[in-house]
């Protein structure tokens, strides 16, 4: 039990008063013998027993009344119920869930709608002098308004301004937030009010954390969750998982490429009818459209869409599905970088023109155009190594150096120019892509001390000595090895794990890896690391420890199985890495590093929450960090597409991100029952359906919270009773 006036029980005190008349008065008379007395002594005798029980029952009862009225003063109210009145004034904050199953429909309107109107509901229940603070909550928390938390006109349109965002549900952020405003609030009375349809999720992600701080929020006023959705609703739901494409060759222009949607049924019914479009940059492919006629419950579904790639640079792939109850998480879109040309520069330590088949770079050429296509997209152009120069590198995505020595003081003729491995790390820094093998033109300590830890810390690891096997017992990669996040991973799995284990290596540079900061891709059966990463910049450095040519091993049984996806593999990824921008999942940040020349001051440009051609811009600044700028963007609660651009420039321009909802919210759409609540939290908070009757199951919980009405009735009763009782005593006091 609680009191609104605790105070006022010291008025309890008064029960003294009666006690004090009962024990102490008496009254003063001088007595005086008289005869007629001593026959009435034995009558008095036998009823005065009963005449003191009245007395005390009397006196219990004046007593009883005094404290009745010291509580009724007090104002009690029930311990897990708001600490105010009808007529006392509120700190009242709203907590709308904004998660994207709040977009769901139960009949015409959406939850979110529910809440809001549930909302409105409740505040035109305050008493006069209230406040209201509205707050955003998914799995962060956002105070909206009102700027005057007193004026409810500004509170209502607070409240409609909440909008839906891409994220899943997660009360924590916003039941923290809530507090602390409450807290800050100047009426004696505080309640939290939460709208929202209750997922499991929004509780259990952080369960214990929950539990704690709704019961701090009990302690110092009330917690009402407002159900904005029906508790026994199955709401039908297929989410948008994936998209894909052929990986095995880069998307360039003039073709027309398979992409693989992959749906997943996350409700507990079959779902019929679920139209699937493909959109490239915004346009949609509708001849390509494609209606599912069923899944099943918890069942993935690939679907299979092709588009044609007209354009060069980054697209933007979406997808959207249409005929289910959940629009959040009905789109997925994903970056592709469109090609026209992709240009390799093959630096050549062993150039034979007179052998061209025994020239160092002949499988790799061979293998980046395997079917000798003319005008192929893949151009490759092979410089000696001797001969590179920086001009080499303009408009080249991917260097290879294949056995490349560098130049030495012993021969300053022969290797790779100063000017040329200078100019190399700046390409890398700047995005490029780097693959390097070398062979018996290479000696270790030049290569450290001009690429490796020596000089610009290119290659992943230092070289160390040569290792050597022999023809029957050779080295040979193994695909268990290979790391399962890399770009090279389908080397784990046949045919690809195959082709790579059927390789064979007689010699090898071993490396080290201790204090590096390379990555190992693969390995042979012996634990040699055998490919190696590195990402430098905005660029990536591959390290293979052999040759690709048959100096070191043994590709001639078959020379496309290992060579032509591993360049392919290679170039795709490499290429990827050139240009800006990318795809996230709805509030994580999205980071760009652009080149100097653009300045500092960018723009985030978001997508339209309406669908409007106008769209939203928030100012960022780019930020040194590590030796390079970074911009970095926050503001990413929708689906959408992004761009962060120069101050004033075009909305398509700079660098392009893609942004997808959350779907953990979506993945396990079940609603809280109260005894689920009760469970989580250990209490049962007060529980209301957001609705006709909202507003009044908010003043009946107020209005049953204080017991003062109930107290004054029993006090009234007594009084009665008390009158009564002194009637038949034949007295009165």
């Amino acid at each position: 039990m609680t009191f609104l006036a605790p105070m006022m029980l010291a008025g309890a005190a008064a029960v003294s008063v009666p006690v004090a008349l009962h024990f102490f008065y008496r009254a003063r008379h001088t007595p005086l013998p008289w005869g007629p007395m001593r026959f009435l002594k034995e009558a008095i005798e036998q009823t005065s027993r009963r005449l003191k029980f009245q007395e005390v029952i009397l006196l219990l009862l004046r007593c009883l009344a005094i404290c009745l009225v010291a509580l009724a003063i007090a104002r009690p109210g029930a311990e897990n119920a708001a600490l105010s009145s009808r007529g006392d004034p509120v700190d009242a904050v709203f907590v709308i869930d904004t998660s994207f199953s709040m977009g769901a429909r139960d009949g015409e309107k959406t939850r979110l709608e529910r809440a809001k109107e549930a909302a409105i509901a409740v505040i035109d229940t305050l008493p006069a002098n209230s406040s209201v603070q509205v707050i955003s909550c998914a799995d962060r928390a956002a105070l909206v308004g009102p700027v005057q938390k007193m004026n409810m006109d500004q509170a209502r349109q607070a409240v409609g301004s909440v909008q839906i965002t891409s994220l899943s549900s997660d009360l924590l952020p916003g039941l923290s937030e809530a507090l602390a405003v409450a807290k800050a609030g100047t009426a004696g009375a505080k309640e939290v009010y939460v709208f929202t349809d209750l997922q499991k999720e929004a509780f259990e992600r952080q369960q214990g954390a929950v539990r704690a701080k709704c019961e701090e929020i009990k302690a110092a006023g009330n917690l009402v969750f407002v159900r904005c959705g029906d508790v026994n609703r199955k709401i039908p739901n297929v989410a948008v998982e994936d998209v894909t494409w052929h990986t095995e060759s880069i998307p360039h222009t003039r073709t027309r490429i398979p992409f693989v949607v992959t749906l997943r049924n996350t409700s507990s019914e079959p779902i019929k009818g679920v139209d699937v479009s493909l959109e490239l940059d915004g346009k949609a492919v509708e001849k390509d459209a494609v209606r599912v006629e069923q899944i099943d419950p918890d069942q993935t579904f690939p679907v299979s869409l092709t588009g044609s790639l007209d354009r060069a640079g980054v697209s933007v792939v979406g997808v959207r599905i249409k005929n289910d109850d959940v629009p959040g998480d009905d789109v997925f879109y994903k970056t592709i970088l469109v090609r026209d040309k992709v240009r390799v520069l093959l630096v050549n330590g062993t150039p034979t023109p007179e052998n061209p088949t025994g020239s160092g770079d002949h499988f790799v050429r061979t293998a980046l155009n395997p079917a000798k296509v003319p005008e192929y997209y893949i151009e490759t152009e092979t410089v000696a190594a001797n001969e590179a120069s920086p001009k080499n590198l303009d408009g080249t995505d991917i260097v290879y150096l294949l056995n490349a020595p560098v130049r030495e003081a012993a021969d300053p003729i022969a290797g790779m120019s100063a000017d040329f491995t200078l100019a190399l790390d700046k390409f890398v820094q700047s995005g490029g892509g780097l693959v390097v093998a070398p062979g018996d033109q290479v000696t270790a300590e030049a290569y450290n001390a001009v690429l490796g830890s020596g000089g610009s810390k290119l290659l992943p690891f230092d070289l160390g000595k040569i290792l050597s096997a022999t023809e029957t017992s050779p080295f040979h990669p193994a695909s268990d090895t290979v790391d399962e996040a890399s770009f090279l991973n389908k080397f784990r799995v046949a045919p690809y794990a195959q082709a790579l284990q059927a390789v064979s290596l007689f010699r090898l540079f071993g490396v080290s890896e201790a204090g590096a900061n390379g990555r190992v891709l693969v390995r042979t059966t012996s634990g040699l690391p055998y490919v190696a990463s590195k990402v430098v910049g905005g660029g990536e450095v591959v390290l293979v420890t052999s040759s690709l040519d048959e100096t070191w091993g043994n590709f001639s049984s078959d020379p496309g199985s290992f060579q032509v996806p591993l360049a392919v593999f290679t170039v795709t990824h490499l290429t990827g890495r050139k240009e800006a921008g990318g795809t996230a999942v709805a509030g994580t940040a999205l980071v760009y590093n652009p080149p100097p020349e653009l300045g500092s001051a960018f723009e985030l440009v978001q997508p339209s929450p309406g669908g409007d051609k106008l769209r939203p811009r928030v100012k960022l600044e780019a930020v040194e960090a590590d030796g390079r700028r970074a911009v970095t963007a926050t503001d990413t609660l929708l689906a959408g597409v992004y761009h962060i651009v120069p101050v004033g420039k075009a909305d398509d321009s700079g660098a392009v991100f893609t942004v997808n909802p959350d779907l953990r919210e979506s993945r396990k759409l079940t609603p809280a029952t109260d005894d689920d609540i009760e469970g989580w939290l250990g209490f049962r908070p007060a529980v209301v359906q957001a609705g006709a009757g909202t507003d009044a199951a908010v003043t009946q919980l107020r209005t049953r919270s204080e017991w003062t009405e109930y107290v004054l009735l029993a006090l009234l009763v007594l009084l009665v009773a008390e009158s009564a009782w002194a009637w038949v005593c034949g007295r009165a006091w």
